[in-house]
This record gives structure tokens, sequence and C-alpha cells, in this order.
């Protein structure tokens, strides 16, 4: 058993809005968002159900274009797989509980957290670890923000050979498989990290 004061964990974060992981287990996560008055949660997606019991304040959650006030209080359920995205009126704390959706057959695929890799060997790492999958095998990567300029680079120098999907869409976590859909060819640009910089300090006056 783990209890828990929701009310002595609201934490707010002038710069943006502040989401705390209070549980993450297999089948759910909960988590605890504390906004600031006009701050704002992007549009994301979940593949299983939602739910947002607002705590304090007052903000508007749109799932796809449809708006929602919610006030202390209030609750909403998001369905399987709906975009949604929310705007603080008010400093406002929310509970967010969403589910992992329908069950799916083990996934053995390897998983990366880039949130504990120096950001100038994320890429580096993350084509070894693809240029080694044979077509039909997969690598899952777990990160703290949407790592859209890899999917970039993918296009650009793995094109056709990769798919991108994603497991989890944010706000917190990112997770994402990306799975060998093709053969690798001759011209496949090899991905090393930058050398480092070395700075010499001179006596010259």
């Amino acid at each position: 058993m783990q209890k828990l004061s929701l009310n002595e964990l609201i934490e707010f974060n002038d710069k943006k809005f502040n989401p705390k992981v209070l549980f993450n287990e297999p089948g759910y996560r909960m988590v605890l968002m504390s906004m600031k008055a006009g701050q704002s949660i992007p549009e994301h997606g979940n593949p299983g159900v939602v739910t947002v019991l607002a705590l304090r304040g007052y903000v508007t959650f749109y799932e796809n274009d449809t708006p929602c006030e919610l006030h202390a209080g209030d609750v909403v359920k998001v369905n399987p797989g709906a975009l949604h995205h929310l705007e603080a009126h008010e400093d406002s704390a929310l509970f967010v509980m969403a589910t992992a959706g329908a069950a799916l057959p083990a996934d053995k695929s390897e998983e990366l957290d880039l949130r504990e890799v120096p950001r100038p060997l994320r890429h580096p790492m993350i084509f070894a670890k693809f240029d080694a999958l044979a077509v039909g095998d997969s690598v899952r990567l777990l990160n703290d923000h949407d790592p859209i300029p890899l999917n970039r680079q993918f296009e650009s120098i793995r094109p056709g050979q990769a798919s991108w999907e994603y497991i989890e869409r944010g706000p917190a976590l990112f997770r994402i498989r990306i799975r060998r859909i093709g053969t690798s060819s001759a011209s496949d640009v090899p991905v090393t990290a930058p050398p480092q910089t070395v700075q010499i300090e001179s006596n010259q006056r």
C-alpha cells in the first residue's frame, strides 16, 4: 500500500507545465499536472483510456476540437486514441490516470531510455542499434520529449527502411517503436558522435 498527499505535491513552474509521475506500472500510469495560468499542454494521444480530475483551478480541455470546461471537482474521460490538449486559465492542478489500452503480444524488442544518455551520443547509438536489426525487428525509445528531428533524420539518411510508431505520446513521456521495414543500401550514411572540442589556452600576451 502506498499513500500520497496530492495537495502537498502540487508544484508550479513559471516556464512550463510541471508533470509528476506518481505511479508507472504495467497497464496504467498516474500523473499530477501542475499548470500556471496561461500555460498549455500540446496535443497528444494515448492508446488506452485517459481520465482527468481537476483538483484546483480552471482549464479548457479539448478532445480533438471539442472543448470542455473543467473546474475543481470536475472529471472527464477521453476515449482510447483520441487526440487531446488543454489550456489553463487559472493556476490549476490535474490528476491524470492513463491505462495502457488493449492487451498486445509481448514486445521483446530492446528499449533505450534516452533520458540517461548524453545528447551527442543519442543519435549514433540509435542508428547503430537500428542498423543491426533484421527486417521485421524493432527497437523502442523512451524519452521525455518528442524526438521529431530524429524522425526526420531517419527519413533523410535511411529512406524506406524504418517505420515510426508512437506507443505513448506525451506529455510527460514519449515511447516510440522504430521497426526495420527495408534493407540497408550502399548509400547509407554512418552516424557518429561529434568530436569533442579541446580548448587550448595561450600564454601569449
